[in-house]
């Protein structure tokens, strides 16, 4: 283990412990998004973050897991008798199906689209049973229960889908808990339901396992690197993630989209029983870098009936590995009949875009001072409780869009008046920010940990801004015309 990793590992045992302990939320997020490092450049497996609400910066080093090592007991599958239909999602109804707050899930319950699974493994005085899977090749959803038959308190410390000979993407994996605490006590049983997104031209095995680790919840163990506090589980099913292919619609465009300037094309459009995936792709001769359309609406007719779907879900190369950079992203909305349509049309009021050259702050630590920067943007004045070597950078502008808003994210990498490549440390500064927005307002704070030795660097060093909230309003719409 890294010694940075290891010093954030405790240094933030103990507050991670009472987020666990103190939140009732119903998400545990993915944590590829968070940690010591941005998911596509962490050399661990994976890190895991508990809580819809629990601060970036509590999270750097939530309940990482560094290394799985067999545990003597040896696990038993099996296979759960008596189960209910497959529409529960459950093999005892022992959850409230208002509990999910998902509604691509909520959707696919309402249609009896889960199919049920009802396989299981016992292990060390844990129980997890697989009960039902949806998934129209776009998506997966596993929901499964957790059984604590154990004196000890445990939470999840890692959590994965495997199809075959490799795993499914952590960037966008998530996990829902059916449930008002996170933890799960002794003689307790929880259900949770894991998500993802898949590839649409990836072609994925039947035979799937689903692990899932689990760990006590103490200071001792929740600092440790340690597998001893730890209980490792694996279920073997079969998942086809064609099962709604044959309800599927593939409504392939290619037509080109002009906003603000910016040239953008919609690929194609796919309705599925969960829902509908609208995949667009900016030029790469744009002289702004796309980050995503405001309030983008799709817009279906069938003869006298009009549809519209408002307020997609988007996934993008920060969020999911389905797309490689940030040219591509996908809308994502709540499916809706579009099965019999004559036109079909995608309409937005803008697009949030930033020029390409103003994709970096350079700013003089010694003197504190922003060289270069985006319109906006400043250092926040420096208070008693500020650590040496982090930065606060401001984001302020009046009379702006806010609709659609998204966080700045800067880059891990920074790079010093010779050119040398340095890399910001963790602890205070990862990931940590805030974000207020109103009507016309949009405010937000970015901590950045240089470190100390940053003063000794020729100044003044570079930051690459990977992405921040520019909107650029200009209402357009495309007909998209299938091949």
């Amino acid at each position: 283990m890294k010694d940075i990793e290891e010093q954030l590992l405790h240094q933030n045992a103990g507050e991670v412990k009472q987020q666990t302990e103190a939140m009732p939320e119903m998400r545990i997020v993915q944590a590829m998004r968070t940690g010591i490092r941005k998911g596509k450049q962490q050399s661990l497996r994976k890190r895991v973050m508990s809580g819809l609400k629990v601060t970036v910066a509590a999270a750097a080093a939530v309940l990482m897991l560094y290394t799985f090592l067999d545990t003597p007991e040896k696990a038993v599958e099996y296979t759960v008798q008596n189960a209910s239909p497959a529409n529960t999602g459950t093999a005892s109804g022992q959850f409230d199906a208002s509990l999910i707050r998902d509604k691509t899930l909520l959707n696919a319950l309402d249609q009896n689209l889960l199919r049920p699974v009802n396989k299981g493994v016992e292990k060390a005085g844990f129980k997890v049973e697989i009960k039902s899977a949806v998934s129209d090749g776009r998506q997966v959803f596993i929901v499964y229960s957790v059984r604590n038959n154990t004196d000890q308190t445990v939470i999840h410390a890692d959590f994965g889908l495997e199809f075959g000979t490799f795993e499914a993407a952590d960037i966008g994996a998530t996990l829902e808990m059916l449930g008002t605490d996170n933890q799960i006590r002794a003689g307790q049983t929880l259900y949770f339901v894991y998500s993802n997104n898949l590839s649409p031209n990836m072609d994925y095995p039947e035979d799937v396992q689903y692990n899932v680790v689990l760990t006590q919840t103490s200071d001792e163990a929740l600092s440790s690197s340690s597998n001893k506090y730890r209980t490792s589980l694996d279920v073997s099913f079969k998942l086809d993630t064609d099962m709604l292919k044959a309800r599927n619609r593939l409504w392939t465009a290619k037509q080109d989209l002009t906003v603000a300037g910016q040239k953008l094309k919609v690929n194609q459009v796919l309705f599925t029983p969960l829902s509908t995936y609208v995949d667009v792709e900016a030029y790469e001769r744009n002289t702004k870098q796309v980050n995503g359309l405001i309030n983008p609406v799709l817009i279906g007719k069938s003869g006298d009936k009009i549809i519209k779907s408002y307020y997609p879900a988007v996934i993008t190369a920060d969020n999911s590995e389905l797309w490689k950079d940030r040219s591509q992203f996908t809308l994502v909305y709540t499916s809706k009949d579009y099965l019999d349509l004559n036109s079909l049309s995608l309409k937005t009021f803008g697009i949030a875009a930033v020029d390409k050259n103003q994709m970096k702050i350079v700013v003089d630590l010694k003197k504190r001072r922003i060289v270069e920067a985006p319109d906006g943007f400043s250092i926040k004045a420096q208070g008693e409780s500020a650590k040496p070597g982090v930065i606060t950078f401001r984001n302020k502008r009046e009379d702006i869009e806010t609709q659609d808003s998204f966080m700045m994210r800067l880059a891990e990498n920074y790079t010093d008046a010779d050119g040398k490549m340095h890399t910001r440390l963790g602890g205070e500064g990862v990931f940590t920010q805030s974000l207020s927005r109103g009507a016309k307002t949009f405010d937000e704070e970015y901590d950045y940990n240089f470190g100390l030795q940053a003063f000794h660097y020729l100044q003044p060093l570079t930051v690459e801004i990977e992405r921040y909230w520019n909107p650029m309003l200009d209402t357009q719409s495309v007909n998209l015309i299938p091949e």
